[in-house]
């Protein structure tokens, strides 16, 4: 089964491609082609749903906080880089701050992903740097559907409902594998807002002694003084 569609033309920065589930716009970010009037600056990119920040105009991380908190009323706290969402250890409910479990499964886990899902790619290649998350919408056995921003800057055929599926298979021990479709990344797996930490990734606690920072003055030793 092919995974790739035709190529189609993309879409003006900020063009609705589709709607997700939930009713939630899925736009393009064809930086080349936008609008330097209205967007002047890096802070006129930043967007807010309800006052609460989503990330910047349309990135994959602004469509995945985004997407959570207009279906599930959460969302994930700020990270440096997509494919960070994969050390997440928790999501925060917007109206009383409280904190749910997050859990991270490896591609190839007996955990599926479902319906709402991370998915979340690795940093390299094609997602150099950054790496990619996108947010599951339908899991086939053979398949995988979801929606993502930047990556493809068109208008979704007529119809449509997802941005992109990927071939799937299920391993003999029952895990689930996504092939990805780009040869220069990797799919690190997907999280899940769930309790069951059945076999999820065991992610480390950072040591708060590495945020105990302390200042010190170096003694003078001539180490400034011109040669």
């Amino acid at each position: 089964m092919k995974t790739e569609q035709k190529p189609r033309a993309p879409a003006r920065f900020g063009t609705v491609l589709g709607i997700g589930p939930g009713n939630v716009p899925v736009y393009s970010s064809d930086y080349a082609t936008a609008d330097r009037k209205e967007l002047p600056n890096r802070q006129a990119y930043r967007h807010h749903v309800d006052g609460v920040f989503m990330g910047h105009k349309w990135q994959c991380v602004e469509l995945a906080r985004r997407w959570m908190f207009l279906n599930k009323g959460y969302i994930f706290d700020d990270i440096a880089m997509a494919y960070d969402v994969f050390q997440l250890r928790h999501v925060r409910v917007v109206k009383d701050g409280t904190l749910l479990p997050l859990h991270s499964f490896r591609n190839g886990s007996k955990r599926h992903p479902e319906p709402g899902s991370l998915l979340i790619w690795s940093e390299g290649g094609t997602f150099d740097v950054t790496g990619h998350v996108a947010v599951v919408t339908e899991v086939f056995p053979d398949r995988i559907r979801f929606i993502e921003q930047n990556v493809d800057h068109a208008v979704w055929p007529e119809g449509r409902t997802f941005s992109r599926e990927l071939n799937t298979r299920i391993a003999d021990d029952g895990g689930y594998w996504i092939a990805c479709s780009y040869h220069d990344t990797e799919i690190l797996g997907w999280v899940i807002q769930t309790t069951d930490d059945s076999h999820s990734e065991r992610i480390a606690d950072v040591d708060p002694r590495v945020f105990n920072l302390q200042s010190r003055e170096v003694a003078k030793n001539g180490q400034a003084d011109e040669t």
